[in-house]
């Protein structure tokens, strides 16, 4: 029984990493999704959805509306930017969210922008 929980553990952990690692690849969203995220960066953070299109949205959704991980839309309303900043720094044990995936300035661009977000 121990092996197949630490199996399924494993199992898990490494989709969640491999699902939210990415990379600088262009979105092949239809062109629908495209006019919303550009609604959205057109109020600011261009540079911040940039980074997100690459880094975040893959488990995020691509309109930050929850995917394999939490929706981020709202995000301002639950934490302040330093508390996302420190979410994207170290991760958060236990949900398959990693920290680093982001370098000082991409974080301080997305923390800013997601903290507007309520």
């Amino acid at each position: 029984m121990k092996k197949l929980t630490t199996a399924g553990l494993l199992l898990t952990l490494a989709v969640g990493l491999a699902a939210c690692g990415g990379g600088d690849k262009p979105s092949n969203a239809p062109a629908e999704q495209n006019q919303s995220q550009s609604a959205t960066t057109s109020a600011g953070g261009d540079d911040a959805m940039k980074i997100m299109q690459g880094k975040c949205m893959s488990c995020h959704g691509q309109e930050l509306k929850g995917g394999v991980g939490p929706e981020l839309e709202k995000v301002g309303k639950r934490l302040d930017k330093d508390g996302i900043a420190k979410v994207i720094k170290e991760g958060r044990s236990g949900t398959g969210m990693p920290g680093g995936l982001l370098n000082d300035e991409e974080t301080e661009k997305v923390a800013t922008y997601l903290a507007q977000q309520k």
